[in-house]
């Protein structure tokens, strides 16, 4: 299971370094019209979150591309030599230098005493939009994504890559698990504001979870929906997720 995690989550880490992988070449401008065009206006599904609805409607057509998946180990040493000053390996731990002169530190446990305190971290790299460091957390049955702040050295926990509204007001991050419940199924979201995030609010779902979603304009989002048959075969279809 852990594998299995940790290759739906390198693919994640991917799109989050590469974004231009995890879509087409369509600019935003033009993506906002083509969803706005193919949207049927009656909404198939709704989720609030903190103070905010969220409705849900179907699209005719999909702008992502399918979602690679790496070996998180590929992306990790291009992110850490790219980040050499700020961010080092050193053994099995992620040393990450403050802008106060400390340490923030993530260290794995690969043999521990019990099970469940089992935990591997890898960088991610640097993210621009959010001004923050990203990296993957790979534990005994679950995994998640961190967000380490360069200056105070907080690490936030969310559950999957955040997405930074065109606003830069919220984040949303969503996580997809119908199969074996291990993560989250659903989305978190989060205020942001001058570097920092904060938590507003989560929601598991029940009968479907989110595939890649990207943000269209500050309301707006594409996703995909993704089901889950008796078979355990996932299904996807395009949707537009307007925040209200």
């Amino acid at each position: 299971m852990k594998q299995y995690l940790s290759l739906l989550a390198a693919a994640v880490i991917y799109t989050a370094c590469h974004p231009s992988a995890a879509s087409n070449s369509t600019p935003i401008a033009d993506t906002a019209t083509a969803v706005k065009a193919a949207t049927n206006e009656r909404p198939i599904d709704s989720f609030r979150i903190a103070n905010k609805k969220f409705l849900v409607y179907s699209l005719a057509k999909s702008s992502f591309s399918p979602a690679s998946e790496l070996d998180y180990d590929s992306v990790e040493g291009p992110q850490l030599t790219r980040q050499a000053s700020k961010v080092q390996r050193k053994g099995d731990s992620l040393v990450f230098a403050l802008k106060n002169g400390k340490a923030s530190v993530l260290k794995n446990a690969k043999n521990p005493a019990i099970d469940e305190d089992y935990a591997v971290y890898y960088y991610a790299g640097y993210r621009e939009d959010l001004q923050q460091h990203l990296a993957f957390g790979s534990y005994y049955e679950s995994s998640d994504f961190l967000l380490v702040h360069p200056a105070t050295g907080k690490q936030t926990h969310m559950w999957g890559i955040p997405h930074l509204s065109p606003d830069k007001q919220f984040v949303l991050c969503p996580s997809f698990d119908l199969e074996a419940g291990f993560n989250n199924n659903g989305f978190e979201l989060y205020s942001y504001e001058n570097g920092n995030v904060k938590l507003l609010g989560e929601t598991d779902l029940q009968h479907w979870g989110p595939g890649q979603i990207k943000w269209v304009d500050a309301h707006t989002l594409e996703a995909e929906y993704q089901t889950m048959d008796t078979a355990m075969t996932i299904h996807t279809k395009p949707v537009k997720i307007v925040m209200l």
